[in-house]
């Protein structure tokens, strides 16, 4: 994957610029219109990357990527139903930016996301691509560094702590 040095704000997937009423016609039309179906995988679990056989695993999520302005002079990526593009899978990714970008448009997107408890904000990043394949082969491009940023953090269970 390259780098993107210069990121621009139209780079990232789906990019809604409206002002529309939030759930109006003319706002579900215009979500429909910018939105991408992007196969999704998280790498991060409390902002920490994890190695690359818990990741390979796991599923990636399908929806469709819009990403928007924040009111905060930043933006944020989001994952919503197709079915209803109201309806968010899981928590946007907030003060996003376009990390790397492959040949194949699959990309990296780096920012915070909320955990499901809504306590913390997490450094998260998201491999974005059209496709699972396109997810996988990036997966397995990153693996060796997955693996070892995951070696640095990583402590052993301690005895008393293992599935027995």
């Amino acid at each position: 994957m390259e780098a993107v040095r210069n990121f621009e704000y139209t780079d990232l997937p789906g990019y809604y610029g409206s002002i529309a009423a939030p759930g109006s016609q003319a706002d579900l039309d215009g979500r429909q219109r910018v939105g991408v179906d992007l196969y999704v995988l998280p790498l991060q679990f409390c902002g920490t990357y994890l190695c690359s056989p818990l990741l390979t695993v796991r599923a990636p999520i399908f929806g469709v990527v819009i990403s928007s302005k924040t009111p905060f002079n930043g933006y944020q990526s989001a994952i919503y139903k197709r079915s209803d593009l109201m309806k968010l899978v899981s928590y946007p990714l907030e003060q996003v930016e376009v990390w790397k970008k492959r040949e194949d448009g699959t990309m990296l997107l780096r920012g915070e996301q909320w955990d499901e408890g809504e306590l913390n904000r997490w450094p998260q990043t998201w491999i974005c691509g059209r496709n699972p394949s396109a997810v996988t082969a990036a997966l397995r491009g990153m693996s060796a560094w997955l693996d070892r940023e995951y070696a640095k953090v990583k402590r052993p269970p301690y005895a008393n702590d293992r599935p027995r």
